[in-house]
């Protein structure tokens, strides 16, 4: 079998999904939905377990959409050599969750880090999951070059200025990983490791060595912000400042005392510039 070239999709062009769900008449399921909504685009094949799926994967498919848990292995290991066989060009969807809670956080940031392009969690919304692939298979805009640094602040009100849809997912240098999420110009959700909504975005423009990765489409149906976008932004750029100037204050208040007090009995008494 011989799958066609996993370059940019497009309409005239054949789509191949490789669906690896663990639940058969879940994958039929979603086979009639993207048969339906994509008609003569899509060519899909089913893997029923993690060793199908690495055999269908090294024709490095456009789409993997790949469970958390299939009869022979977790989801969450095939991940890395899956993304190995379909390059970085392509998307892998990982699917997994079924309480309320969905996939837990720790994994969560696991599966990102692995080289998951999106999560969804069961029950999963057919429609929000349709429109995502659509927007992924068929930008309407060129794809973004990785971003060095956290530019969050211009880049969120550039986004939010266009009325876009935007997937920001940020990986710091020290392991953790971050994503925000805008829906037309509104930003809906953000997630900073366990952290969710305002707390997670504050705690995002405090992180100072990374890369943006962006995706022109919002990769997530979670809504943990209610604010306007705008307020958002703001109000996290004053607690940023607000911290910076502190810890300036404490700098130039710690030099201060170390001329007054030039030893130290206790090297946890010594003041930390």
């Amino acid at each position: 079998m011989s799958f066609p070239s996993s370059s940019a999709a497009n309409d005239k062009e054949r789509v191949v999904i490789l669906i690896a769900l663990g639940k058969p008449e879940e994958a039929l399921l979603f086979e009639q939905h993207l048969t339906r909504s994509f008609p003569n685009v899509m060519e899909i094949y089913r893997a029923s377990s993690g060793f199908d799926a690495m055999s269908l994967a090294m024709n490095a498919p456009r789409v993997v959409l790949l469970d958390q848990r299939l009869p022979d292995v977790m989801g969450l290991d095939m991940i890395e050599p899956i993304r190995e066989q379909i390059g970085e060009e392509n998307y892998l969807i990982f699917v997994g969750g079924s309480g309320r809670g969905g996939i837990r956080p720790g994994m969560r940031d696991e599966a990102l880090k692995r080289g998951a392009t999106a999560l969804f969690d069961r029950p999963i919304n057919i429609k929000m999951f349709l429109r995502t692939l659509r927007k992924l298979l068929f930008p309407k805009v060129p794809e973004h070059p990785h971003i060095s640094g956290l530019e969050l602040l211009d880049l969120l009100q550039a986004y939010h200025m266009k009325r876009v849809d935007r997937t920001l997912r940020i990986f710091a240098a020290d392991g953790r990983v971050g994503s925000i999420y805008m829906n037309g110009g509104e930003i809906h959700h953000i997630e900073a490791g366990a952290m969710q909504g305002f707390p997670a975005m504050v705690d995002l423009m405090m992180w100072s060595e990374g890369e943006i990765r962006i995706w022109d489409a919002s990769l997530s149906m979670e809504k943990t912000n209610q604010m306007p976008t705008m307020n958002l932004i703001m109000d996290a750029a004053r607690i940023m400042d607000e911290q910076s100037q502190s810890k300036k204050g404490t700098d130039s208040s710690d030099e201060i005392e170390e001329l007054d007090i030039p030893m130290f009995d206790n090297m946890e008494d010594s003041p930390r510039g």
